[in-house]
């Protein structure tokens, strides 16, 4: 082994054969020889880049957000001046942004979606998913992430297991109805807490046959559960993608992860998580009940039940406790999105009482006075779908989606973006281009009736003008179930009810202004109404 003298002998040569101050120059020269090169690299690669803001050194460029919790707003006023695609360095992360239709279209063309369907390794995703062993996490391509997704696309979500659980949807919706009725008609309801009782009941229903809250407030057992399971809730969305600023500066992680205590925070939540789902789960109950009553014609398995014994592509079930966690994370997407999509559109229906009256005189003549609002209605109700499209492109509850990041080197728009770099789609910017659309920023459904009628939300390939549950093959899976749910219930709030804003609130001033809600959005100020009755409503309750 050589030591410090042998490495240091060339140098003395150099020095005792020129000097120090011709060493000294050689020095210099080969360093900012070095520099210059690698600034003309750099130039290069940023001359093949989309164009963005300049970086600062380390940090980057997260001087350009006004608000964090805002950003899709900061990168939309930054699109109008670099362009549809636009480079940012966040820290040491290198991102695209993606901002109109058309980007998106040219992006994900082709075999470019296969190499953008990879997640980043961010702390919360990590611990959450068990190393990213979850659907909605699993790094992809790989055999994991495939063997999931068909799983999720062709057995869980399918449109076949969807329809399924009508019935199922239907009564939970009628008992709310009866309650509504009975117990808050002439009085004001935070809307988004209520529907979020009845959707997390649908939810439960079809995960695990049961019901998640007791609507009424009787049960004293469920008001417990309601008060442990919302402050499991809020822990859960604080510790899924927390602002640890070492998903950005790997060499600080040391820091983040360990003396500010990130890892041990939500590492502890994550067990936490594991025992609360477990005893409401029950997976071996489900085992056992899926073999004793598999011949049982009156027999309707949940998904827990079929997802604890129907195999994956390598014959392997999943274990107790990736079940667990899938349907954890099933719950948490399907019940925190449907509330804050439906408080959305009833806030801007309530606020256009003219778009409100049309939907209720559609609703009266294709349904009638006679009974509920049905699944099998939606296909003749153009205006109904018109008002959820429009939701959906004015109020996306997740206006950044999903963090991508890119496998393999794509070219798009006359760029070229390296592996390894995090892809944003702004999906608030790309439903307000106002290229695709006229005052983009107005709630107007009705630009769903004629020019934009055969966009179509569920398409994973086309109309990238809407794009409210993603695009291409990391699409969410659950976009049938999600929609159908938004409709039903959508659909029933207002052929059963009149509302009118409580607390003494306008509807010229009413306030729309948003408020991050975990890693969602939803109005600043939750929507307080007062319900009454329509006519026939008792009998079609009842």
């Amino acid at each position: 082994m050589m030591d410090s003298a042998s490495y240091s002998a060339p140098f003395a040569a150099l020095w005792d054969t020129f000097g120090r101050g011709t060493v000294v120059a050689v020095l210099v020269v080969v360093v900012v020889g070095e520099l210059l090169l690698y600034a003309r690299f750099q130039a290069q690669r940023r001359s093949t880049l989309p164009p963005g803001p300049r970086p600062w050194p380390i940090l980057g460029n997260f001087f350009v957000f006004s608000d964090v919790n805002h950003a899709h707003h900061d990168l939309r006023r930054l699109a109008a001046k670099f362009g549809p695609l636009m480079y940012l360095q966040l820290g040491s992360v290198p991102c695209v942004v993606v901002s109109t239709a058309e980007a998106a279209k040219e992006l994900f063309r082709g075999h470019n979606d296969e190499c953008l369907i990879s997640r980043p390794k961010m702390l919360g995703l990590e611990i959450l998913s068990d190393n990213y062993q979850l659907m909605a996490y699993a790094p992809a391509p790989g055999k994991l992430w495939h063997s999931l997704r068909k799983f999720g696309s062709m057995e869980l979500f399918s449109f076949k297991r969807v329809a399924f659980y009508r019935s199922l949807r239907e009564e939970e919706l009628r008992h709310w109805i009866k309650f509504v009725l009975e117990s808050r008609e002439g009085e004001a309801m935070n809307l988004k807490s209520c529907v979020f009782e009845l959707a997390a009941n649908m939810m439960t229903r079809m995960l695990v046959n049961k019901r998640m809250f007791d609507i009424t407030g009787a049960d004293t057992q469920q008001q417990l559960l309601r008060s442990e399971f919302e402050s499991f809730m809020e822990e859960h969305y604080k510790c899924l993608m927390p602002n640890v600023i070492s998903d950005f500066l790997p060499f600080l992680r040391f820091f983040c992860e360990k003396l500010q205590g990130w890892r041990a925070y939500i590492q502890d939540h994550q067990e936490k998580s594991v025992e609360f789902w477990t005893r409401i789960i029950e997976v071996e109950k489900h085992r056992q009940r899926a073999a004793e009553r598999q011949n049982d014609g009156s027999y309707v398995p949940d998904l827990v039940d079929f997802m604890s014994t129907a195999p994956l592509d390598d014959g392997k079930v999943l274990s107790d406790r990736n079940i667990t966690l899938q349907i954890l994370d099933f719950f948490l997407g399907g019940t925190d999105t449907t509330p804050l999509t439906l408080e959305w559109a009833m806030a801007e229906l309530v606020t256009h009482p003219n778009f409100m009256k049309r939907a209720q005189e559609e609703l009266d003549r294709v349904v009638g006075l006679e009974r509920l609002v049905e699944e099998t209605d939606f296909p003749n109700l153009p205006f109904l779908q018109a008002i959820v499209k429009e939701t959906y492109r004015l109020h996306p509850v997740g206006p950044l989606g999903g963090p991508r990041e890119s496998t393999e080197p794509v070219e798009a728009l006359g760029y070229k973006i390296p592996a390894k770099t995090r892809v944003i789609l702004n999906i608030f910017a790309i439903h307000r281009d106002p290229a695709v659309y006229e005052r983009p920023d107005e709630f107007d459904p009705t630009r769903f009736l004629d020019r934009h009628r055969n966009v179509n939300p569920l398409a994973a390939f086309d109309s990238y003008e809407l794009m409210p549950f993603g695009v291409g093959r990391r699409m969410c899976p659950a976009f049938n179930l999600g929609n159908t749910t938004v409709h039903l219930i959508l659909a029933n709030l207002i052929h059963n009810f009149d509302w009118a804003l409580a607390d003494g609130q306008n509807i010229d001033t009413f306030d729309m202004t948003e408020r991050l809600h975990g890693v969602t959005f939803s109005l600043k100020y939750a929507l307080s109404l007062i319900p009454t009755a329509r006519s026939g409503i008792l009998a079609r309750a009842l």
